[in-house]
Order: structure tokens, then C-alpha cells, then sequence
């Protein structure tokens, strides 16, 4: 009986993984719509420079940043910083870093990137190895601790 109790567990925990798994796609899902509508948005406000630009060059006027682009430069340095804080939410969630000479998306743990062979600080590998445990190896931890409490 101890047995298939244990496997309803391993089930279980496995369902939870799954299901787990599954929202993590979805908010990653959703983190990417925002970026990609915040990179139109940026598209649109570099449109509406060009325009400014040009209509002040056709009529012979000087274009002065401060006071005829100020406005749409601080709206897609805003947007920027989303996307990018949007880019460090899915790489968190996938598990990723970007790599420090080529910044392809590497593995947390990995020492070396695979696309360039560029060897990743010791400091940022040391850390992130403190800071993240998988789900599933806690989960194996679990159920190796509850083994023993029952010997």
C-alpha cells in the first residue's frame, strides 16, 4: 500500500509540475504581446519624429530636440526600459541569462556560453546557483526526505 501511496505522490507532484509548467508559458506568453505592442508603440513615436523632422526640414525650420522631440524620445526611452524589464521576466522564467560577450540566451549554471565559448564570470555563476533550485529537483528532495522519515 506504501507503494501506490508513493506513487500517487510522484502523480501528483508531477500533475503540479505539469500544470505549473503550463502557466509559466502562458505568463510568458503574455510578457511577449507586451513587449512586441510596446516595440509598435516605439515603431509609431520613431514614424511621428520623422514626420516632425521632415515637415521642419520641407518649411526651412530648425529642428530643436528639446522643445519639438523631447516628448517622444522619453516615451520610447519608457518603453525601452519595459521591454527590457519584460526581457529579464522570460529569461527568469525560462531559466536563462544572457551571456556577457555574444548575449545569446545560456543556462543559468552554465560556466561557458555555447554559442561563443566565452567563459562566464565566476561571481554571476556562483550566484545564480545560491538563488535557483529547479522545481523538480525540490520535488525529488521531498520525497526522498519523506522516505526517510518513514524507515
Amino acid at each position: 500500500m506504501e507503494f501506490f501511496n508513493k506513487i500517487g505522490d510522484i502523480a501528483s507532484k508531477t500533475y503540479k509540475n505539469a500544470s505549473q509548467k503550463t502557466g509559466e508559458i502562458a505568463k510568458e506568453a503574455k510578457i511577449r504581446m507586451k513587449m512586441n505592442e510596446n516595440k509598435g508603440k516605439i515603431k509609431d513615436l520613431y514614424e511621428e519624429i520623422g514626420k516632425i523632422v521632415y515637415q521642419k526640414y520641407i518649411n526651412g525650420a530648425e529642428v530643436k530636440i528639446e522643445e519639438d522631440l523631447n516628448t517622444y524620445c522619453s516615451q520610447i526611452d519608457e518603453l525601452s526600459k519595459e521591454i527590457e524589464k519584460s526581457q529579464e521576466e522570460v529569461l527568469t522564467l525560462k531559466n536563462k541569462r544572457i551571456c556577457e560577450n555574444c548575449y545569446a540566451e545560456i543556462d543559468l549554471k552554465a560556466k561557458y556560453c555555447p554559442h561563443c565559448g566565452f567563459e562566464q564570470t565566476e561571481e554571476m555563476v556562483e550566484d545564480i546557483k545560491e538563488e535557483t533550485k529547479p522545481e523538480e529537483d525540490k520535488a525529488k528532495i521531498e520525497i526522498v526526505e519523506e522516505d526517510k522519515k518513514e524507515e
